[in-house]
């Protein structure tokens, strides 16, 4: 009794700093309250930084976790700090919404760049939702995000920070096939 409550504190607790966290970084995504200072970014460490912070999530779930760098993707100039919260938020949201299978992320150079993608194999976007994924506030009427905790922020400060950094995103889903999101990220000089 004790332990499930303790349990259910603590997932609060996760679920209010996330919120926190959204609506900070949303407050400063607004028009001109955000730097975007380009440092290099190397993208295998990123990676497995990445493994290292997601793979036991995503192993208490029973998923698989798999990370995969393109020898051409060596480095990329852009603001480390919104690259890691972009691919952290496509990655947590893979996690939450996946039951059984796999999240993996790829990483291939594109000229001047390096596309992202988060694939997982979890419940999927209806095309009516994929239309609104973006928005603010908005979560799925699906009963299946329903069972899960959210605010209908991250995906609307993602595309805040993508524009930023002039990336782009695109989504490919169908229902109960997993998703991916793909973000292009230019080099910034």
């Amino acid at each position: 009794m004790v332990k499930k409550a303790l349990k259910d504190a603590h997932d609060q607790v996760l679920f209010l700093a996330s919120m926190v966290n959204d609506l900070a970084t949303l407050s400063r995504a607004e028009p001109g309250k955000l730097a975007v200072e380009p440092t290099t970014i190397d993208v295998a460490t990123l990676l497995k930084n990445l493994a290292a912070n997601y793979g036991n999530q995503a192993g208490a779930k029973q998923l698989e976790f798999v990370t995969k760098l393109d020898p051409g993707a060596v480095s990329l100039q852009s603001s480390e700090l919104y690259v890691r919260e972009i691919l952290q938020n496509f990655i947590t949201n893979s996690i939450k919404y996946t039951e059984k299978g796999s999240v993996t992320v790829i990483a291939s150079p594109i000229e001047k760049g390096v596309r992202f993608s988060i694939k997982d194999t979890g419940i999927g976007i209806s095309k009516s939702d994929q239309e609104k994924l973006f928005d603010k506030f908005f979560r799925s009427e699906d009963y299946r995000t329903r069972k899960t905790n959210g605010t209908g922020l991250g995906l609307y400060v993602t595309m805040k920070l993508a524009r930023l950094l002039h990336a782009d995103i695109d989504v490919n889903s169908r229902l109960n096939e997993g998703s991916t999101f793909t973000i292009t990220i230019p080099n910034l000089s």
